[in-house]
Formats: structure tokens, C-alpha cells, sequence
């Protein structure tokens, strides 16, 4: 009995950790492999103020910087005024310093840019999937390079004669590619090892457990469990992150926002795990002999015997609205409401059976406004007590607690 306890603690807490890994590692899989989720993290990115300003920045001194555009205003200014060039060189670059941020804040900054991390991210995924990785990927800034230089005074063809190593932000080298190939690969297999092992050892502790009602339970709370291990270990690393360039000034100061911005699908697993775990753990306690879990049961007999189909549809019903409020991921995509489709009519229909084996012939229930004590006389608490006893409500523990108490109120003497 001992040696099946702890079998049953144990495969729960590896299920647990292997659980908290497989909800890190589906959030490395849709922010780093899933195009759409790294175009709405690098606009959302963009549309952070700090952010915003420290990328405009970044591209102000790159463009100013540049010998091209120099040459551009030695070329505009007369011969005679050639010495000028350099200061009005930085005039212009303060003037595009302070006003980066809103020039990159309008619509057709953010479309640029996420424009630009698209077709990045695209040809990193097709270079990755492909058998040859012999070339860089870069984020082409040439059109936000070209939004500032017009609106800070500068000619469009300033920007036209800078080089690609001026304008684009290299990701990944051909080397690092090929050894990220191999990593991508090993890691999509460790996703697939993580959901089996997981789910395996939450299945095999509740096949060993002797109440596996009060197991099913705990698995539910292994999995808001692991929910709030994924949110510290989000805080956790945040801090790190921060502390790990305090000696870079410009990149600390925006270190936080960009680690909450780009962590916010790891915060979304974490509460979908939460959720899951919420329902599962609720659902089996309303399966259990608690007194209120058996109230409950007991309110809803007569409904599940009557109108079985009302109720049916009633859960249909909170699927839907579930789905229209859409509060985590798995909310959202078919495959996963399918999923809690199938298990919550599942349960349903076992806890309507056994509602209706232990309360065949339960009447309607009846809703009074009156409030349990009040008006009544002690006899009558004592028999409604008896009666909630007789029906499995109440315990005898439960029903000689209660009587004691109310005995011992002092209140008026039972009637023959």
C-alpha cells in the first residue's frame, strides 16, 4: 500500500516537471518557429514607447553616421560652405533624435516594420527547413532608414547609396544556421518526448491510485501548479535578463519591456495550463462525497433525469461562450476546444448516471427565500436536519455537530 503511495507522488511530481518543460518549450515553438506570433511580438515590440525610441535611435546613428550621407550634404551645401557640412550634419541628427520615436510610431513605420521581420522570419524558417544553410538572414530597416532621413530634411537617394551592412540587422549567420537546424530538429522531438512522458505519468498515477477520483484532482492541481512555476520562472528570468546588461545603458533601459513583451506567449501557456487544471480539478470534486460536491449533485438530479437534453445543450452553451470570451490560447484553436469538447461531455454524461443511481426519484428542488433557521421552531431544524442525514447530505458526524449547535443556542425547547 506504502510502496503504491509513493509510486503514485512520484510519477505525479515528474509529471509535474515535465509538464512545466513542455509549457516552456510550446512557448519557444510559437514565438520562435510560428511566423505570425514573431510579426505580433515585433509590433508590439515597435509600438512600446521606450522600445520605439531606443530602435529609432539605433537607426538615427546608423544614418548619420554613414559616409554616404556625409558626402549627401557636403554635395547639397555650396563649395563655400563645405566646413559647415559636419555641423549641419549633427543638427540634422539631433533634430531626427528627438523626433524618432514619433516618426516610427506612425502607421506606415509599423507596417514596415513588421513587414520586414515577416519576410526575415520567413526566409530564416525556409533556410532552416532546407538542406543547405550557406547564407546570412538579415532585417532589412531600409524603408524606416528612408522614413526618418525624409522627414528629418534628408533626400531619399541619401538612403539609396547607403550598403546593406548600414540598413540591415543581421540574425543569424550561415554557420549558426546550420547548427540551429540541428537544434530545431531535436527540439521539435523533445516537444513530442515531453506530451508523452507528461501525460504518461499522469495517467499511470491515476491508474495506481486507489481513490483515482481524488487523484484526478491532483493532477489538476499539478497542472495550476506547474502554471505558477512557469510564471515565476518567467519573472525569475526577466530579472536575470535585466541585471545581465545593466553595463549596457541603452539596452537596460528597455531590457524589461522587451522581455515582457516577448515572454507574453509563455504567460499565455501558463494560464492555459491554469485553466485546464481549474476544470479538471472541479470536475471530479463535484464527482466526489463531500457534503457540498452531494448537494450539488443532488439539486441538479431531478433536472438531469427530466431534461437531460436542456442540460446537454445548457454545456454546449458554456463551450460557446467560452470559446467567444476566449481567455487563453487553447480557447482559440479548434484542436483544443475539440479536445475539452469531447472530455466535458464525457463527464457530463458520467456525472449525470451517477446522479441518477444515487437520487433516482429526487423531486424539483425547491427555492425558498427564507433563510435556514428562521422562523422555525427547534423541532423543525432537528427533523430538517434528520431528513438531510437520511438523504446522504449529511454525515452523522455532520448531523450531531449540528444538533449539538443548535441545542445549544438556547433557543426554545422541541415540541411534542
Amino acid at each position: 500500500m506504502r510502496g503504491r503511495g509513493i509510486a503514485v507522488g512520484a510519477l505525479l511530481v515528474i509529471g509535474t516537471l515535465l509538464w512545466t518543460a513542455l509549457g516552456l518549450g510550446v512557448w519557444a515553438n510559437r514565438q520562435a518557429l510560428d511566423t505570425n506570433n514573431w510579426v505580433d511580438t515585433s509590433g508590439k515590440l515597435l509600438e512600446d514607447d521606450e522600445i520605439r525610441t531606443a530602435i529609432g535611435l539605433f537607426i538615427v546613428d546608423r544614418l548619420y553616421n554613414s559616409d554616404e550621407v556625409a558626402a549627401e550634404i557636403e554635395n547639397v551645401l555650396p563649395p563655400r560652405l563645405d566646413p559647415l557640412a559636419k555641423p549641419a550634419a549633427n543638427g540634422l541628427k539631433e533634430v531626427a533624435k528627438r523626433n524618432a520615436g514619433r516618426i516610427l510610431g506612425t502607421d506606415a513605420a509599423l507596417k514596415a516594420w513588421e513587414s520586414a521581420n515577416r519576410t526575415a522570419h520567413e526566409t530564416l524558417l525556409r533556410i532552416i527547413d532546407s538542406n543547405v544553410a550557406n547564407s546570412d538572414v538579415s532585417l532589412d530597416l531600409g524603408n524606416l532608414f528612408t522614413q526618418i532621413a525624409t522627414a528629418t530634411g534628408l533626400p531619399a537617394s541619401a538612403v539609396d547609396k547607403l550598403p546593406a551592412s548600414v540598413t540591415e540587422l543581421q540574425i543569424a549567420s550561415g554557420d549558426n544556421l546550420r547548427t540551429g537546424r540541428k537544434a530545431v530538429n531535436l527540439f521539435k522531438t523533445i516537444m513530442w518526448v515531453l506530451i508523452v512522458l507528461s501525460v504518461a505519468c499522469f495517467a499511470g498515477a491515476i491508474a495506481l491510485a486507489r481513490d483515482r477520483r481524488k487523484t484526478v484532482i491532483k493532477v489538476g492541481g499539478c497542472l495550476m501548479f506547474a502554471a505558477i512555476a512557469i510564471i515565476a520562472l518567467r519573472r525569475v528570468g526577466g530579472s536575470v535578463v535585466v541585471e545581465a546588461l545593466a553595463d549596457a545603458p541603452n539596452a537596460h533601459a528597455v531590457a524589461g519591456d522587451v522581455w515582457s513583451i516577448s515572454t507574453s506567449l509563455l504567460l499565455d501557456a501558463a494560464e492555459g495550463s491554469f485553466l485546464f487544471g481549474l476544470f479538471l480539478a472541479v470536475g471530479a470534486w463535484l464527482a466526489g462525497e463531500g457534503r457540498r460536491a452531494t448537494a450539488v449533485r443532488r439539486f441538479s438530479a431531478h433536472s438531469f433525469r427530466e431534461r437531460p437534453g436542456l442540460v446537454r445543450a445548457g454545456l454546449g452553451v458554456a463551450i460557446l461562450l467560452l470559446i467567444i470570451w476566449g481567455p487563453v490560447p487553447w480557447t482559440q484553436r479548434w484542436w483544443g476546444i475539440l479536445i475539452f469538447t469531447v472530455l466535458a461531455f464525457l463527464w457530463l454524461e458520467w456525472i449525470r448516471r451517477s446522479t441518477l443511481e444515487q437520487f433516482p426519484d429526487e423531486p424539483p428542488p425547491r427555492l425558498s427565500a427564507r433563510v435556514p433557521g428562521r422562523g422555525r421552531s427547534q423541532s423543525d431544524e432537528l427533523e430538517r436536519l434528520d431528513a438531510l442525514r437520511l438523504r446522504g447530505v449529511l454525515t452523522q458526524a455532520e448531523f450531531d455537530r449540528e444538533k449539538a449547535a443548535l441545542i445549544g443556542q438556547g433557543g426554545q425547547p422541541a415540541q411534542a
